[in-house]
């Protein structure tokens, strides 16, 4: 398993939703890690076993979504 920060790059309108650019969704899947674009965003794939070590360091038992999205900065040298 891999994990997954979602990064809207557009506002857009889900039928009653509305999504605003920046917004973020953290989140589990099965894809080789890695950045690639995904509709009306960025999707940045990092490994498990890297999102483990990195809240681990931190002194964090349970998953939270800001340091897997902490993680994903690290892990590509990118600011999300």
């Amino acid at each position: 398993m891999s994990w997954f920060v979602y990064v809207v790059t557009e506002n857009v309108i889900y039928g009653d939703e509305i999504l605003n650019k920046g917004e973020r969704g953290v989140g589990q899947c099965s894809m080789s890690p890695g950045i690639m674009e995904a509709p009306h965003g960025m999707m940045y794939v990092i490994p498990d076993e890297f999102v483990i070590k990195h809240h681990k360091s931190k002194g964090r038992k349970k998953i939270s979504a800001l340091l897997v999205e902490d993680a994903a900065r690290i892990y590509f040298g990118v600011n999300i």
